[in-house]
């Protein structure tokens, strides 16, 4: 099996996971910081201080998700590289 590409794949999905769902609780943390400025009646204040966090909370999901997707793509990569080298063995 290519280990190294097995490993880095491993390590991307493992990774990209983690940073998926921090990115996702800071998103709702964001959110509920809005909710609750809204509330106590800061309505301006939170959407000029906390609208250019949230877009960039957004951003990194986005970067996470592709992180996420390199690791399993990768992952899979090099399952099926080493499934066709079974094959290759055993049937040829």
């Amino acid at each position: 099996m290519k280990k190294f590409t097995f490993i880095v794949g491993l390590f991307f999905l493992i990774f990209g996971f983690i940073a998926f769902q921090k990115s996702i609780d800071n998103l709702v943390f964001l959110n509920q910081s809005v909710i609750e400025i809204q509330e106590a009646g800061f309505g301006e204040v939170s959407e000029l201080e906390l609208g250019p966090a949230i877009q960039r909370g957004g951003a990194q999901l986005q970067f996470t998700r592709a992180l996420l997707v390199f690791g399993f793509v990768i992952l899979i990569y090099s399952v099926i590289d080493e499934m066709k080298k079974i094959k290759t063995r055993f049937f040829n």
